[in-house]
Parts: structure tokens; C-alpha cells; sequence
């Protein structure tokens, strides 16, 4: 009932913030108290949407309040009980807001002065000079594949288009497989690796190296039929072909300059500090 009467009279005060959407202040008539920490109406201003009905309304504003002085309740008992681990909490706590500040800094900074370009041939030297970081822990491949459901008579038909040559007969290859396949991709101009391959096919229709070939290779099971066509693949342990990892190299390069560049500010922030005398280190002479 209190908080009924309490929740109430808030509603008024509420339809009044909204209105004139003024700034809380610390004259600010309370609405809650535990111990000496106060609960205001302008804490609670968010919480009624605009044409909430008023008991609605009501019904949130008193669920809150009583969650808020459950909590403030609770937290003082935890607090006084840990009164020993109070400063390590409080050091934590700082530590946290520090890194959340830097993190968000160094977001705005980067965003403003990274240059994030990074030009064909700078990837490619890269690639060059660090080529015994680019070896192979899987197969990959560059393959050509169509699904065919099994119950369809017509699904050999899929081992002449590829005989004949995908990109040769790419015209009405792709009519044929709009037409029967449940699912199939004749570009080949992405390299997949085994577990690519494990989203797309059987793994039995692949397995023990059975891609390792640039004939056609089909596959059966109770629903489909599966055919595939490598054009292109390398071996687990040899060095991957370049556009394999051009992507990534990018990204080494652009995390490279993200770390160089913040180093030389926070270097530049420090010195210039120190030299302005806005830090120094404060010691007793000996």
C-alpha cells in the first residue's frame, strides 16, 4: 500500500519531467531511502513509457522501487561484511573504468587516424618474406559441386556437363541445375577448406583424399546424389597459394600499424607530460 501511495503520487511528478524534461537536482524530492542513500523520481522518469496506462504505469514503478531497496539492502550487508575486501573490490573496480576509458579512446582514435589501406603489392611482399607462416593445416580446394535429389532420373546428366567443361557449357550447365539441383555452385573462385566442405558435402565423399584428383567425383546416400569437380587444390603441410591468405595478411598489417601507431602516441603523450611538467616523480632525496 505504501508503495502503491508512493508509486502513485511519483506518477504525477513523472507526467511533470516529461513534460518539461528538466535535469535532476540534488534538492530533488526522494522518493526511497536506504540508509542514507536516496532514490528520485528523475531515476525512474525512463521507466513509463508515453500512453502507459496508469495503473500499468503504476505496477512498474513499484516494481522498481522495491527491486531498488532489495538491492541497496542487500548490497549494504555484503558491504559491511566485506569490509577487508572492500579496497581490493574498489581497486577492481577503478582498474575496470580505466580500461573501459582507454578502450573506447583508443576505438575513436583509431577510427580517426588508421590509415586501413592496404595496397595489393604490400600484401603480396608480405607474403613473400613470411612464407613458412603460410602452410597449409588442411586441404583446400576450389571446386565445382551439384546436388542433385537421388529420385531424379536426370541426375547423370550432371557428370556430362562436367566432362564437357563448366566454363565451356556454363550457359546451359546452370539452366540444368536451376532446374534439378536442390543446391550447387559452379564458381570455383573461392578456395574452401575441409571444413567448408563439411557444410556443403558428405564427408565420406571427400575423405581419405579423395578431392586430390581433378576428375569428376560423385557420391550417393539415401536422398541425393552429389557431384563435385576440383579445379584447383593444395595438400595439408604444403605452403598455401597467396589469395588463400590474402585476407588475412591484410589484417596482420592493419593490426601491426594499429599497434605501432598507439605505441608512438602513448609515447608522445608521455614525453610531452613530462615535459610540460604535468607528472613528475615524487621521491625523498637520500
Amino acid at each position: 500500500m505504501i508503495l502503491r501511495n508512493v508509486s502513485i503520487a511519483l506518477l504525477s511528478a513523472l507526467s511533470l519531467l516529461s513534460c518539461k524534461n528538466p535535469k535532476p537536482e540534488k534538492n530533488e524530492e526522494p522518493i526511497a531511502r536506504v540508509y542514507d542513500t536516496f532514490l528520485y523520481a528523475s531515476d525512474v522518469a525512463a521507466l513509463v513509457a508515453e500512453g502507459t496506462k496508469p495503473e500499468d504505469s503504476a505496477a512498474i514503478v513499484d516494481a522498481f522501487i522495491e527491486g531498488w531497496i532489495r538491492q541497496q539492502l542487500i548490497l549494504r550487508v555484503a558491504e559491511d561484511n566485506l569490509q577487508t575486501a572492500m579496497a581490493k573490490i574498489d581497486r577492481q573496480a577503478e582498474e575496470y573504468r580505466q580500461s573501459l576509458i582507454m578502450y573506447a579512446y583508443e576505438r575513436q582514435f583509431l577510427a580517426e587516424n588508421l590509415d586501413t589501406v592496404v595496397v595489393d603489392d604490400s600484401i603480396q611482399a608480405y607474403f613473400n618474406t613470411h612464407q613458412q607462416d603460410f602452410i597449409l593445416s588442411s586441404d583446400i580446394y576450389k571446386v565445382n559441386y551439384v546436388v542433385v535429389p537421388k529420385a531424379d532420373k536426370t541426375a547423370d546428366s550432371v557428370l556430362y556437363w562436367f566432362s564437357r567443361g563448366v566454363e565451356k557449357y556454363r550457359l546451359p550447365f546452370e539452366r540444368y541445375c536451376a532446374a534439378h539441383a536442390d543446391r550447387f555452385s559452379l564458381n570455383a573462385d573461392v578456395w574452401l577448406n575441409t571444413n567448408d566442405l563439411f557444410s556443403l558435402l558428405p564427408y565420406d565423399m571427400y575423405a581419405g583424399g579423395r578431392f586430390r584428383s581433378k576428375a569428376p567425383v560423385s557420391y550417393s546416400d539415401t536422398s541425393n546424389r552429389y557431384f563435385a569437380l576440383v579445379q584447383d587444390y593444395y595438400t595439408e603441410g604444403s605452403m598455401g597459394p597467396f589469395d588463400y591468405f590474402a585476407e588475412d595478411i591484410r589484417d596482420i598489417i592493419i593490426n601491426k600499424r594499429k599497434k605501432e601507431l598507439l605505441t608512438a602516441t602513448y609515447q608522445r603523450i608521455y614525453t610531452e607530460g613530462m615535459k610540460r611538467e604535468n607528472a613528475e616523480i615524487l621521491k625523498e632525496d637520500e
